[in-house]
């Protein structure tokens, strides 16, 4: 860009009796790689007596000195320099303050960028650099401010996006906008002056974002700790109070006010000196109370005071805040991140703090709770696959903060006491897209629903499946057409998921390298997405399959002595799941018929062949175990197949029943994206682990030696991995192992990223405006298909799976179809 491309800027300077730090601020200034014609320093100064004008003048006669009669506070003098200058931009510099040379070009940069950015931040670190004084702020419900990670060391993972507000010590806005929302408070003085700004943006629609490669060095309270600490109180006390009051929503003062002033008050009476005496009436002669109370406390009792005289002209003031309201209190209050935070840490004050927040619901109305939608399209009851198994655990994880909805595309047929779960059709789709805050899909779902894609909710993407590839291995026996018509397809469904989504999920950090780069082909690495989060992790993170907090308890016999053939002494190799196409089990079962050989106590059982969603087709590969156990004379002896599907909350009987589990596969790309999740379960269930090598978890395996990891389709090699885990030595190493992992990796561990998104929802820099140049974001492009191609697709599935569950599929597809149909015909005559 040009330098006649950048904004003017107006650097506001405010001065009192800081002359000794002048020097050093103003020459950072005047070497900042900004285009020195294009900013102004205007300089005011509060009637210092330490000669600061005179100084300025001499020194520095390209910065504009205004002189005020009396000491007017840091808010009131800020607006005075905004008036006085003529940038597009006003920046503020504390005079005690250094910047870097980058510090004005990054502060503008995301003003020019981004249309919905009113107001930025920088970095403030301590006048060594060693620690941090400011780094995004946070707030809590009674209107204290606070500085993201305060003397600690600056973090390595600062990225740039939304805060409630900046700090004053380094701060830029548009000039214009500045004044015309008000500035900053004249009445504050000082103090919490910009926390009460950027909330106020926020509320009128814009938006305050945080620049960390925008850096300032600080020495903290350079100039207010000349008038002493009670003082300082006093204003914080008092500006806090007024900051809630103007801000907030009625039905969120009517319950955060009352709370707040009862703090303030009691906060005051715990410092050291003071002392109210003994009100409480026991006796006649009881002598007078005698009450001593320091500056400190009676700085408290100051401000609740001046607040209460100060209500009539701050009711004007919080109606002219409220008349250009465009953001309600919940969507504000996701960026407090400390809402409900003591800040004293005395045992009277916390017990009085929680009983506040009890008393007043706080923790409901005052956090971060969502309205968080999880779609899924297996179905979702007592017998469950790995689709609905991730979704109902994430509803799980989620409800503990967030109010939670799981709906499938069939009628659920199971409840839980901490989620609702729903049949998610397109009858009620709408309703439920409107209600939420964050929608979680899978698979088809978007496909199905475009209306998700439409919505500006955050939409979260969980593509821990990549069913496109995993359909190249499913449908290899399909004729070539219909195989290649397929792909297609299923690369256009995923492909407007990635064009739309706000975060993504996978499994794997093999799966991340694979997902980056279909990201990348469809241009969602951006320089938007780059400059918000470089390693993209908020983007694209990795949120594996977890394991229940809780251990498996058993109530009854699932597999010995339960299943003919199969007694308390056998050793019981567990297949914990289906058996499709791209898994091995015959190489599995020849290796257990040349095994139990040497030890017939090897019993193998597969724990389920008929999958609970009627829309999987039947696999090839499970019809080949059966047969080669028959072959092989050791079915029914040594090998054993569920003709069903275990419930989900039955699975522990037959998991506590069994001794090794086993996994066996094929070696192609399907196998290197996957994440088995059936040896979560044997790792929950503390099962020595069997596996065959080139997938993410028989990378684990290996790493923390849980058991025998064997070369694919290799008999021998197999066969010797059963007889060693069988062994009682081996098999108690390998299991000691597995317990050590287990609860490292809980469903709450696992989907972390997850978790942190809903507390803190967004949409992704490059879908979130329509004009950015780095990706289209138009409507999701409905794929239709021709009656011919429809009528192609009935006879398929009909030879697939049969007349009745043809005629139930299509049932669904024309319910669909025609629920989205006429609620676009409404949309129309509306």
């Amino acid at each position: 860009m040009d330098d006649t491309d950048w904004p003017t800027v107006t650097v506001v300077v405010i001065n009192y009796n800081g002359r000794d730090y002048l020097a050093t601020c103003l020459d950072s200034l005047l070497g900042q790689d900004y285009p020195q014609e294009r900013v102004e320093v205007v300089f005011i100064d509060n009637a210092s007596r330490d000669g600061s004008p005179e100084f300025v003048r001499e020194h520095y006669p390209q910065v504009q000195v205004i002189v005020n009669d009396t000491n007017t506070g840091f808010a009131p003098a800020v607006n005075q320099g905004a008036r006085a200058g003529n940038g597009d931009i006003v920046a503020l510099i504390n005079n005690d303050a250094v910047a870097q040379p980058a510090w004005l070009r990054e502060l503008v940069k995301p003003l020019i960028m981004y249309d919905q950015v009113a107001c930025t931040g920088g970095l403030v670190l301590n006048a060594r650099g060693e620690t941090v004084d400011f780094a995004g702020g946070e707030a809590a419900f009674y209107g204290h401010g606070f500085a993201a990670h305060r003397e600690e060391p600056p973090p390595d993972d600062l990225v740039l996006g939304p805060t409630l507000f900046v700090s004053g010590t380094s701060m830029a806005t548009h000039r214009r906008l500045f004044l015309d929302v008000g500035g900053f408070d004249q009445d504050y003085f000082a103090f919490f002056e910009d926390v009460d700004f950027g909330w106020r943006l926020w509320v009128m629609g814009y938006e305050v974002w945080f620049v960390p490669t925008a850096v300032v060095h600080h020495r903290h309270h350079g100039t207010i700790e000349r008038f002493g600490e009670p003082r300082e109180r006093y204003l914080l006390e008092r500006n806090a109070l007024a900051t809630i009051f103007k801000n907030y929503g009625d039905d969120t003062l009517a319950r955060t006010l009352p709370a707040s002033v009862i703090l303030s008050m009691l906060r005051g009476f715990f410092n050291e000196g003071s002392d109210l005496g003994d009100y409480r009436i026991t006796s006649e002669d009881e002598p007078e109370p005698q009450p001593h109370v320091t500056p400190m406390t009676g700085a408290h009792l100051a401000a609740l005071r001046d607040f209460g005289l100060w209500l009539e002209p701050l009711r004007n003031k919080r109606g002219e805040v409220q008349q250009r309201r465009r953001r309600d209190d919940r969507d504000i209050m996701r960026l407090f991140r400390k809402a409900v935070t003591p800040n004293v840490p005395d045992a009277t004050f916390l017990t009085v703090f929680q009983a506040a927040v009890d008393t007043f619901d706080l923790m409901w109305h005052a956090t971060t709770r969502q309205r968080v939608l999880i779609l899924t399209a297996d179905s979702v009851g007592p017998k469950m696959a790995g689709p609905a198994i991730r979704a109902w655990e994430m509803a799980k994880t989620l409800a503990r903060e967030h109010e939670v909805v799981l709906g499938a595309m069939s009628a659920p047929k199971a409840s839980h006491p901490s989620f609702k779960t729903v049949h998610f059709d397109a009858g009620n789709a709408e309703r439920w897209i409107g209600w939420a805050e964050v929608i979680v899909v899978q698979g088809f779902i978007m496909y199905h629903f475009p209306e998700i894609a439409e919505s500006d909710k955050a939409v979260v993407v969980d593509i821990y499946d990549p069913f496109h590839i995993e359909a190249i291995v499913l449908r290899r026996d399909d004729p070539p057409d219909e195989r290649w018509r397929t792909f297609k397809s299923d690369k256009d469904v995923v492909n407007d998921q990635l064009m739309r989504g706000d975060l993504f999920l996978c499994a794997s950090d093999k799966q991340r390298d694979f997902w980056l780069g279909q990201l990348a082909a469809v241009g969602r690495i951006n320089p938007a997405t780059y400059d918000h989060d470089p390693d993209l992790r908020g983007l694209l993170s990795v949120a594996p399959f977890g394991l229940p907090t809780d251990p498996p308890r058993q109530e009854r016999q699932g597999i010995k002595g339960a299943v003919e053939g199969i007694g308390e002494d056998d050793v019981v190799l567990l297949w914990g799941g289906g058996i499709y196409n791209w898994f091995d089990p015959v190489t599995l079962i020849r290796a257990v018929a040349k095994a139990a050989t040497d030890d017939p106590r090897l019993k193998l059982f597969f724990l389920g062949t008929a999958h609970p969603n009627p829309d999987v087709p039947t696999m090839v590969r499970a019809s080949d175990a059966r047969r080669v156990a028959e072959e092989l004379d050791v079915l029914g002896s040594h090998v054993f197949f569920n003709d069903g599907w275990v419930d989900y909350d039955d699975r522990a009987n037959f998991l506590l029943d069994a001794d090794v589990g086993v996994s066996t596969h094929f070696l192609h790309l399907e196998t290197e994206l996957s994440f088995r999740t059936r040896i979560l379960d044997y790792l929950w269930a503390g099962l020595p682990i069997v596996c065959t090598e080139g997938d993410s978890l028989s990378r684990l395996v290996r790493r923390h030696d849980l058991g025998e990891v064997v070369r694919s389709q290799d008999v021998d090699d197999l066969a010797g991995a059963l007889l060693r885990i069988a062994d009682r030595e081996r098999f108690a190493e390998a299991r000691r192992n597995v317990e050590e992992l287990a609860p490292t990796m809980t469903w709450e561990r696992m989907l972390a990223p997850l978790m942190e998104f809903c507390r803190f929802p967004r949409r992704a820099p490059d879908v979130e405006r329509p004009d950015n140049p780095y990706v289209n974001v138009g409507k999701i492009k409905r794929r239709r298909r021709s009656p011919v191609q429809l009528a192609r697709r009935f006879v398929e599935v009909t030879q697939d799976k049969g007349l009745a569950n043809a005629l139930r599929m299509a049932q669904n597809s024309i319910r669909v179809r025609a629920g989205v149909a006429r609620k676009r015909r409404e949309v129309i005559r509306s």
